[in-house]
């Protein structure tokens, strides 16, 4: 109930900061966010009562997973976004991301924190093939994965807030649909990613699903998201604190 009243509130908020700018002509970011949400949303609503009738681990299944991604994602979805912003999304984002160098130099920074989590994932993963007595990792090991977030966040909240804000809806995007893919089984990622991740589980994962590191996400990059105007402005007195909060 707590998830579904903060997603029910997130979406009342981005809509209505949808319908604000009127005409098309607010900021392409804006929309992101609520197109982002709304198409994951209907996916795993579509997936989960199709696979209530179907073996989801079948190659058949996973085709259909695919398939059913690329055509709303690619035929309803881009055509929603393109129809507010009044311009292709794809050309608008790579325009976005290379607009200037320090953008550039962020997503390198966050290429390689990325390429070094998955690192650590592997690494784990090897030692308990050598190890079958340790079957999870030490609190010190999922820390690391904290201090990656904040290295993430830190230079994003001070060099360029906008771009932290795509990137962080483009992570929230990859989680969730790697967690469908993780729990429905999808070929060929899907008991791979059972696997590898595993290790990593304790009591807050006792259930079917895999939410700690999406928590995490949402946990950071919520006052980005809900009030990126006041993210984006030169703020005194404890409004400062605003952008951090995530972090703090």
């Amino acid at each position: 109930l707590i998830v579904l009243g903060g997603l029910s509130f997130a979406l009342n908020q981005l809509i209505k900061r949808s319908l604000n700018a009127a005409g098309g002509k607010g900021d392409p970011v804006d929309y992101l966010l609520l197109v982002t949400l709304v198409a994951l949303v209907l996916l795993g609503i579509i997936f989960s009562a199709l696979f209530f009738f179907m073996d989801s681990s079948t190659w058949t299944s996973s085709l259909f997973f695919y398939l059913m991604t690329a055509v709303l994602g690619l035929g309803v979805f881009v055509p929603w976004m393109q129809y507010l912003i009044k311009r292709h999304p794809l050309f608008w984002f790579v325009e976005f991301l290379i607009e200037s160098k320090t953008r550039l130099y962020l997503l390198g920074f966050w290429t390689f924190l990325a390429l070094s989590a998955c690192v650590v994932v592997l690494y784990q993963n090897s030692k308990r093939s050598s190890d079958c007595k340790k079957p999870q990792v030490s609190t010190i090991t999922r820390k690391y994965f904290h201090f990656l977030a904040v290295a993430t966040y830190i230079p994003g909240l001070i060099f360029d807030r906008p771009l932290l804000y795509v990137a962080a809806v483009v992570c929230f995007a990859a989680f969730v649909l790697l967690e469908y893919v993780r729990y429905f089984r999808i070929k060929p990622l899907g008991q791979t990613l059972r696997m590898l991740l595993t290790v990593f589980l304790d009591e807050r994962d006792s259930g079917p699903l895999i939410l700690t590191h999406i928590y995490l996400l949402l946990g950071m990059s919520l006052p980005v998201w809900l009030f990126p105007r006041l993210c984006s402005a030169s703020l005194s007195g404890p409004s400062t604190l605003l952008p951090y909060c995530g972090v703090l």
